[in-house]
Parts: C-alpha cells; sequence; structure tokens
C-alpha cells in the first residue's frame, strides 16, 4: 500500500476486484437457473438429498450481503467528571515547576541541585532562577539524563524569566491559602465562587494561565466526589439519554471525564431511525451497567448529521465460520493412553 491505514492495512488489487466480480455474477446466475426449474425437478433434488445417509457439510465460497449489513454507527458514551480539591502545602508546592510534561521533571532536579541555598522565595531575591554560571554542566547533565529535551526547551530551563514566573504562582497560590482552608473538598463545583472571593480578600489579580495552574495544582480526580457541572441549562427539557438531567428543579449538564470515555459501534438498520437504535442500545447494553453515562450529541456523522459516526467493516469470521465442536472425551483418553503405551514401549526397548 502506499500508505499506511491504520488498522486498515488490507488492499483489493484488479485480480481481486475481478473474482468477486465474477462470484457474484455466478451466484445470480445459479439462483435465476434455479428458479427457472419446474415444480417436479425441484421435488426430486429434496427427495435424493433425504435419500442421502451423511448430509454434506455446507460449505461457502461467496455470499451476497446488503451494504449496511456491514455499517455501524460510534457513538461516545461520556460519564461525568468527579473532582476534589485542596489547598494543601504539597500541592501549592508544585508550582514552583512548569506543568509542561517536559520541563517539570528537569526543574525538580535543577532546583533540588542549584536552589538552596543560593535561591530564595523572597521576592527581592535577585539570584533566583539564575543559572548563566552553571550552564555547560547543566547542559551535560541534561543531556545525559533527559535525553529527549530539545535545545528550545534547554534554554527555556535556563531562562530566569521561566522561574520568576512559576514562582510568582507559587507566592500568589500561598497567599490564597490565608484565604482558603486547607481542608480536602469533594465538590469543586463552589470552587470557582470561593476562589474570587479569595482573589478579593487578598487583592490579588490571577491571569486565565494563572488561575488554571493553580486548580490543576489543587484538585485530582476522586470517584468518591461530587459530579462537576460543566453548564445549567434554561429553557430545556431533560434528556438523561444525551447529557441533560433533572436535578433539584434545574437541567444540568456535566463535564465529562475523558479518562471514562468510551465508544460503541451500533450495527445500522435503515428500517428504523438512527435515535431509535441509539436510544435502544444504550438503554439496554450501556445504562445497566453505567447509570450516570450519557450520549455525546455533538458526535456526529458529517454526511448526514445524525449522532454517531458511520463507518464500515467486513467481519469474515462472522460471516464465514462454522463453529467445530471438540471431539468427545473418551476419543481424546483413548488416544493419550495409546500414546502413553507407545512412549513406554519404546522406553523399555531403550533400558533393554
Amino acid at each position: 500500500m502506499r500508505k499506511s491505514l491504520g488498522s486498515k492495512r488490507n488492499i483489493m488489487d484488479e485480480s481481486d476486484i475481478a473474482i468477486i466480480t465474477r462470484s457474484f455474477g455466478q451466484f445470480v446466475t445459479e439462483q435465476a437457473r434455479e428458479l427457472d426449474k419446474p415444480a417436479e425437478v425441484k421435488s426430486n433434488r429434496g427427495r435424493q438429498a433425504a435419500h442421502q445417509t451423511a448430509p454434506m457439510p455446507k460449505t461457502f465460497a461467496s455470499k451476497i450481503f446488503n451494504s449496511h449489513e456491514f455499517g455501524y454507527r460510534r457513538i461516545t458514551i461520556e460519564r461525568p467528571l468527579r473532582e476534589s480539591y485542596q489547598f494543601s502545602d504539597e500541592r501549592i508546592a508544585t508550582l514552583r515547576f512548569s506543568p509542561t510534561k517536559p520541563l517539570h521533571a528537569p526543574m525538580q532536579w535543577l532546583y533540588q541541585e542549584y536552589g538552596e541555598p543560593y535561591w530564595s522565595d523572597n521576592i527581592a531575591c535577585p539570584l533566583y532562577g539564575q543559572l548563566a554560571d552553571y550552564e555547560d554542566e547543566i547542559r551535560k547533565q541534561l543531556k545525559i539524563d533527559f535525553k529527549t529535551l530539545k535545545e528550545k526547551q534547554i534554554k527555556d530551563l535556563l531562562n530566569q524569566q521561566l522561574w520568576l514566573d512559576q514562582k510568582d504562582i507559587l507566592l500568589n497560590a500561598r497567599q490564597l491559602q490565608q484565604a482558603m482552608d486547607t481542608e480536602q473538598h469533594n465538590n469543586m463545583n463552589p470552587y470557582a465562587a470561593k476562589i474570587t472571593a479569595a482573589c478579593s480578600k487578598q487583592g490579588l489579580r490571577l491571569t486565565a494561565k494563572q488561575k488554571k495552574q493553580i486548580v490543576t495544582a489543587v484538585s485530582w480526580k476522586n470517584p468518591e466526589a461530587e459530579k462537576v457541572i460543566k453548564k445549567i441549562h434554561k429553557k430545556t427539557v431533560a434528556n438523561p439519554n444525551y447529557g441533560l438531567f433533572a436535578l433539584d428543579g434545574q437541567i444540568l449538564e456535566y463535564k465529562p471525564d475523558s479518562n471514562l470515555r468510551d465508544y460503541e459501534n451500533i450495527a445500522i438498520d435503515p428500517s428504523q431511525g438512527v435515535n431509535a437504535i441509539n436510544e435502544a442500545y444504550f438503554a439496554k447494553e450501556v445504562q445497566p451497567h453505567v447509570a450516570d453515562a450519557w450520549i455525546d450529541r455533538n458526535k456526529k456523522d458529517a454526511q448526514d448529521s445524525e449522532i454517531g459516526i458511520v463507518g464500515y467493516e467486513i467481519p469474515f469470521n462472522r460471516h464465514f465460520y462454522q463453529y467445530q465442536p471438540p471431539r468427545d472425551l473418551a476419543e481424546i483418553d483413548a488416544d493419550l493412553a495409546k500414546v502413553s503405551g507407545e512412549i513406554m514401549r519404546l522406553l523399555q526397548e531403550v533400558s533393554s
């Protein structure tokens, strides 16, 4: 193939297409011939087959299907995000380092190696993040311990401004900690209002980036916590199948947890409506196992704008595999006994 198509690594060339076309034509011809035969000829064939002592095994060289029998809709199943938060010293301390994955671990190492006693959290400390005097040895060690770092990332690590920006976020979080309690809270929904009140009390103005880093540091996913509300809908009818839940007189939409996201392939049936098929499958196969799940109503097919992405597959095993029952245990035991006897006979010949 000129290009890999992921799981679609098979391709039919001209000869394959020709074989399939001929098979289809011969199949239709045989059907037509059978329909044109007189009734008595058909019945004679049936009586002859009845006299056979053992029916011949039925095999298939080809079958003909409607195109929709290979189709499916892939719906996205979401479940609510549940989070807790806590302004503890341990969680706030992580704000000293960039949340970006390639930089976080190297910054921790640099702080341990070169942080104390030269660096201080004092705002007026001019040495904080100043690594120019150690650049050569730092570069050598980074090449050994953090081989995947690119040159731009190394330059960022040696840039004092990165360290000062992170320290500013750290000090702001410590200030917020004074207005927020340090207990664990298992309901993330009041967080936004509380952090706004804490900023007002401490006289802080945080940027969107700073707020995002702080909430990432102090919060974590907790299956025992309350569901996180994404939006409260007004003038909307509840529809739990599609993520609109009625609670205390309000229609709530929850934030989805990407780690719990799942997908279901549902067979296409042109005789029924798409939503009816999706909802029937969801009620039977999903809801009994995860009662708080819903179908993502925004994931629609580009061609027909219906919920669920249309795809096609040809499951050869499903259509052509014929189950062969295992042999009777008595036969297997007899074969084992025969082989064991043969082995014992050979061993006796060797020993004698």
